[in-house]
């Protein structure tokens, strides 16, 4: 067991030579330090020790780190404990998971040492006595992502449930820092509590912001949630450099219902809120616009009949049309004769692998727009950055939540091909 008068650092990173760096720059002698190389080694530490900070590397060999952060945050234990990201592959759109999903700050590889050291150091030193087993977020007062999730098991009723995330936050807390940024959170949060009760509020992570209303008909939410927009767009705000920001926000209004899980309804409000930014934010939208959904084609190529089910009728539930090879060279023939919406490739499968698929379709180009998603159980760092340089614009691992792989798929669908893609 730990010490219980050292701080505990756990490094969760399966690179030996960057393990080591971080151990060396991390190593203090009020500190105790756990390095593990696999997310399931991180959540046995995590059950055993007191961890009052954690630093994260995004590419694990058994799982993608988002979905460890997830779990960090959903933990009573853990869900105000910061969590740094470290990143071999970096661009806004990952950036924006990771935040939304509650991490405190995101680096890419190589990264200076001294630069993270120094930032560890201050979130330690800020995060000195505080109740590591609160369902409360600490920088705004507000329930986090665990106490939002004890919330919704709690309920007895249909529910209302906003998602808020302020428009360009990311932007905010890239340009003049994060303790500047906490600054506009903690504001933001007040005003939300000024308009519609502290008791139905939480903040997920970064600029996403919950409005849980229990017992409350679409049209009730819908009303709530315009509220808490007025009251973000009436906040003046000085930066760091003496101007006036002004906030707005876009907004994914949904009704859940009480045997729903909050994953199901956050990935229903998300949709909504992905419609609100991409036509033109600064609004509440709480029924379907459009759908992104509707006739669209997603090719799968999978060779493993369990996957490839999963994926089928997790996917043909959304409205997808899907269609399927379990052959890489099959799969590859058939993109050539019809362009879908949207590819999703295992890399080991007969005939071709996906690398050889992925690499051949952005050569071909009907397919410099379409997004395309690596499936796979390579969890090694070389292999997903190599799907990144070959033009791949997601990965997921095996094995694989059916939920989050629908949410990028809907991602992706909705926004294209990130600006940041080779």
């Amino acid at each position: 067991m730990s010490d219980p008068a050292k701080r505990g650092v756990l490094i969760v990173e399966d690179d030996p030579e960057i393990q080591y760096l971080l151990e060396m720059v991390l190593k203090e002698d009020d500190r105790e330090l756990f390095a593990v190389g696999t997310g399931a080694e991180a959540e046995v530490v995590l059950a055993r020790e007191s961890i009052d900070l954690i630093v994260l590397d995004l590419i694990l060999p058994d799982m993608d780190g988002r979905t460890l952060l997830s779990r960090v945050r959903e933990r009573p234990d853990t869900s105000s404990v910061p969590v740094v990201v470290i990143s071999a592959r970096g661009g806004v759109e990952i950036r924006q998971d990771c935040y939304a999903l509650g991490a405190d700050y995101f680096t890419e590889k190589p990264f200076n040492p001294d630069d993270v050291a120094a930032d560890i150091r201050a979130r330690l030193e800020r995060t000195r006595g505080r109740d590591r087993t609160a369902l409360i977020d600490p920088v705004t007062g507000l329930m986090n992502r665990a106490g939002l999730l004890a919330e919704c098991d709690a309920v007895g009723t249909d529910f209302g449930l906003a998602l808020v995330q302020l428009d360009g936050f990311l932007v905010v807390s890239e340009r003049w820092g994060w303790e500047a940024a906490e600054g506009v959170l903690r504001d933001v949060g007040a005003a939300l509590r000024r308009a519609v009760g502290e008791s139905r509020i939480g903040r997920l992570g970064g600029g996403d912001f919950i409005v849980f209303s229990p017992n409350s008909s679409l049209e009730e939410a819908a009303a709530v949630a315009g509220a808490a927009l007025d009251s973000i767009r009436a906040l003046h705000i000085d930066d760091p450099d003496g101007e006036t920001l002004r906030l707005t926000a876009s907004v994914g209004v949904v009704i859940g219902e009480q045997a729903d899980t909050l994953d199901d309804v956050l990935d229903a409000a998300r949709r909504r809120l992905f419609q609100a930014r991409e036509s033109g934010r600064n609004q509440v939208v709480s029924e379907d616009i459009d759908s992104p959904r509707a006739n669209r084609r997603v090719l799968v190529a999978e060779d493993d009949e369990i996957s490839a089910t999963i994926l089928l009728h997790r996917l043909a539930k959304e409205g997808l049309d899907v269609v399927r090879y379990a052959n890489g060279r099959e799969a590859y023939e058939a993109a050539l004769e019809e362009t879908p919406a949207l590819v999703i490739l295992d890399v080991k499968m007969p005939g071709m692998d996906g690398f050889e698929v992925l690499e051949r379709l952005r050569r071909t180009p009907s397919y410099s727009s379409v997004p395309i998603i690596l499936l796979t159980s390579m969890g090694s760092e070389a292999d997903v950055v190599r799907g990144f340089q070959l033009g791949a614009d997601d990965y997921v691992l095996k094995p694989f939540s059916p939920i989050e792989l629908s949410a990028r798929v809907f991602r992706l669908l909705r926004r294209g091909r990130s600006v940041f893609a080779v």
